[in-house]
């Protein structure tokens, strides 16, 4: 229809102008009604989709500040707790030290301790037979003398016609030489003290050696009685021979002093008689006595102010049994002995014990939202979007026992040298509450910094996101007045366009 009405060009120009100014005084209105000169991918697809990522962005950053909050007060009630447990830490000291100002209850000692085993048939030396004294050099009969060599049994006669004919020197002499022609060389040596006369001493060399001298008259001349028949070696077993395979240690330790270690065996440094036992026991640190004889072996430890103890441990069961140490393996304590009690003190123990369980209790309940950082738990804080920027906070243990302190037993403040350690514990549990508070400190100042940050680059997104799409109301203003006022000129023109047409009438009139 639109088609078959005709119109003039001035009529169409002003209405094509009047058109395109309505079309802008439209978009002009839109953009003051919503404040945004970008409203669609239409107007301007690069402000549009760049303004829309940071936008996006800007409300990623935004959520994360709702849980660096929540970190934030999370530190803050650690910090609360590290502060609370100062103060208990610094009551516990006060009450230990009004411990010590009381009146002490008197000496404190622990009585000394001694270790003894009963060797099993242990004479662990050397082993010598019997003297002969007032020796003649002329003897009425032979000298007879049965000896065991490694299990084997030898009948030694001493002629006494050697002795006699002098061809030996002196009697010493010639039971010298027979042992060594019927026996060997190595294993019994006799001496005397000198001439013919001297007295004369049988001694094994050998721990596997044993001897006896048959009584006669010949015996009985060089000094020998008929009780003098018996075995002269009698148990003359050497350390090892009840020990059996050498190489065995036994262990020492005194008052919880470092391992000393004794080691049986016939090489250097190793322990195979008594002598070489009784010198090893006398090297050892910490005992007040220490000594071996064929019926006992024995460890001593003094008496002290501060407790005593002995730990033996041996490397093999044999060892043990050897030594008649069985059942003693182990440790064992001094009994301590002290004055009446003072009932300050004792008072003072239940104090100090009631306070570190309220630590146990205050550090158990310094959480904030499920996580305690002063019983082990760890925090998490993200710090971007992506999550590539983060901080771990590392939590500790703060119970009481975490901070190195413990109950005390009945008694144990009866002592100034044990309060004076429970001090320095205390010393030490401040000293840590103060390092981590520190610690706590400055991961909250980083997460305060990091929060402060985030608000700031979030302004920044939000700011540079309404810089592309937003309008400028004045200016918008001032475009739709004057689009009204072109809009009225357009109008008039319109009007005067259409006046110029209607002229033609007039030719009618």
């Amino acid at each position: 229809m639109g088609s078959d009405i005709v119109l003039s060009a001035g009529v169409r120009q002003n209405l094509l102008s009047l058109q395109r100014t309505s079309d802008l005084i439209t978009m002009t209105q839109n953009r003051l009604a919503t404040g945004k000169k970008v409203n669609s991918a239409l107007d301007n697809p690069g402000n549009f989709f760049t303004s829309q990522s940071l936008s996006n962005r800007a409300s990623d950053l935004n959520s994360l500040l709702d849980s660096i909050g929540q970190a934030q007060q999370t530190l803050k009630a650690a910090d609360q707790g590290i502060t609370s447990l100062t103060k208990l830490v610094e009551s516990a000291k006060s009450i230990a030290k009004q411990a010590q100002q009381a009146p002490a209850a008197g000496s404190s000692t622990y009585n000394a301790i001694t270790v003894t085993g009963d060797p099993a048939n242990e004479t662990m030396g050397t082993f010598t037979g019997g003297t002969m004294a007032n020796a003649a050099v002329t003897l009425g009969g032979d000298i007879d003398i049965a000896i065991t060599v490694g299990g084997n049994n030898y009948n030694v006669t001493v002629d006494n016609a050697d002795i006699v004919g002098g061809a030996h020197g002196d009697v010493a002499s010639a039971i010298q030489d027979a042992i060594d022609a019927a026996v060997g060389t190595g294993f019994i040596s006799v001496t005397s003290g000198g001439g013919g006369n001297g007295a004369i001493t049988m001694t094994a060399q050998n721990a596997d050696v044993d001897f006896t001298i048959t009584a006669n008259t010949t015996t009985e001349e060089i000094g020998l009685t008929t009780d003098d028949t018996t075995d002269r070696t009698t148990n003359s077993t050497s350390l090892l021979d009840n020990i059996g395979t050498s190489g065995y240690t036994l262990t020492v330790a005194v008052n919880g002093g470092s391992n000393q270690v004794i080691t049986f065996g016939n090489g250097l440094g190793q322990v195979s008689t008594l002598a070489e036992l009784n010198t090893m026991l006398g090297g050892l640190s910490g005992l007040s006595s220490g000594s071996a004889s064929n019926s006992a072996i024995t460890f001593g430890v003094a008496s002290s102010s501060s407790q005593n103890s002995i730990t033996l441990t041996s490397s093999n069961a044999a060892l043990t049994t050897a030594l008649g140490l069985t059942g003693l393996t182990g440790t064992t304590q001094g009994t301590q002995t002290v004055g009446t009690p003072n009932a300050t003190r004792t008072s003072l123990e239940n104090d100090f014990n009631a306070v570190l369980a309220q630590i146990d209790t205050l550090a158990g309940d310094a959480s904030y939202n499920g996580i305690n950082l002063l019983n082990g738990d760890n925090l998490k804080v993200v710090f971007n979007e992506t999550g590539s920027s983060f901080l771990t906070i590392s939590g500790v243990t703060f119970d009481a026992a975490g901070l190195g302190l413990s109950s005390v037993s009945s008694g144990y403040f009866q002592d100034n040298t044990n309060i004076d350690t429970a001090i320095a514990g205390l010393d030490t549990a401040l000293n840590s509450l103060r390092t981590q508070a520190s610690k706590f400190g400055s991961n909250l100042t980083s997460v305060q910094t990091r929060q402060d940050f985030t608000k700031n680059l979030i302004n920044t997104l939000q700011t540079g996101a309404d810089n592309l799409v937003l309008a400028d109301t004045n200016e918008e203003g001032a475009n739709l007045l004057a689009l009204q006022t072109r809009q009225q000129l357009s109008t008039t023109a319109l009007s005067l366009s259409a006046q110029a047409d209607q002229a033609v009438l007039r030719l009618f009139g």
